[in-house]
């Protein structure tokens, strides 16, 4: 079985399971990827809400702090990360499913309109990717706190499989909350992002990539180049949905290890490997 229809029946199994909700199966679990709660469906907690309620206006209320909500989900992240770095994205997440689909897209437009890399040169570029840890910072934490703003009041993941559902499910009954309007933009330019830019959101905005990537670092399974043999054809790099420079790359917090460099790679020195393996 090709690598990637195994990455993609992963990814399927993984949207099931995250909707066995459907099915009323229900678990006090978080997920360990970007998933809204508030999908009618969903068999778990978003991990992004649990850090909000966990710090929700404890400056107008310090004792409402819940070092529990907190440290669940950090748990789940951390250990998924450990093990595998930001494999989750690539492999798990949904909405990485969704932007697989929307990748071609992006593509395609890529190559009929001047790119990216032409525009605005790699090195600037990959400072876009510092967005989402201001996202998270601000957004997931800051912002809940004094003012009692989260970012799941906007988040486009739960417009999209919370909201959208469940007015289509209440016909004439659902009423429009605070942020509706807003979040409604947000979505809007989501969906423009992702079909514009292959894997947008993971590359600038996502809070949960932000947590996962560091991890790239020290996870006990990576992608290893061997940079000794390379002969710089780029035809990794030309594959990479998140925009890496694969050849030159060390652990990159970036990789979603999606293994599209390792199918692409004419000299097979691009692989998985596991901390203390070969």
């Amino acid at each position: 079985m090709k690598f990637q229809i195994k990455r993609l029946i992963s990814q399927f199994i993984f949207l099931l399971t995250a909707n066995l909700g459907l099915f009323n199966i229900k678990s006090g679990f978080c997920f360990p990827f970007f998933y809204c709660h508030s999908c009618p469906s969903a068999s778990a907690a978003c991990p992004l809400r649990s850090f909000e309620i966990s710090v929700f206006k404890i400056y107008e209320r310090p004792g409402s702090f819940s070092l529990k909500l907190l440290l669940f989900p950090l748990f789940i992240l951390f250990t998924v990360g450990v093990i595998t770095g930001r494999a989750v994205c690539g492999w798990v997440c949904p909405f990485g499913l969704l932007q697989r689909a929307t990748g071609k897209f992006a593509r395609f437009f890529k190559n009929k309109v001047p790119s990216i890399k032409t525009l605005i040169p790699r090195k600037i570029e990959r400072k876009f990717t510092y967005i989402k840890y201001i996202v998270l910072l601000v957004f997931v934490f800051i912002t809940p706190i004094f003012i009692g703003f989260m970012f799941t009041d906007i988040c486009p993941n739960g417009f999209l499989v919370g909201t959208i559902p469940i007015m289509l499910l209440n016909p004439g009954l659902y009423v429009p909350a605070t942020y509706f309007y807003v979040a409604l933009v947000v979505f809007i330019l989501f969906i423009l992002l992702i079909f514009f830019v292959e894997r947008g959101w993971c590359r600038y905005f996502c809070p949960v990539g932000a947590i996962l990537a560091p991890f790239n670092k020290i996870s006990l399974i990576y992608v290893s180049v061997d940079k000794e043999e390379c002969i710089h054809c780029n035809a990794c790099s030309d594959v990479c949905p998140m925009g890496i420079d694969v050849a030159n790359m060390n652990r990159d917090p970036e990789c979603i290890l999606c293994g599209k460099c390792i199918s692409a790679c004419p000299k097979n020195i691009i692989k998985f490997k596991r901390v203390g393996g070969k």
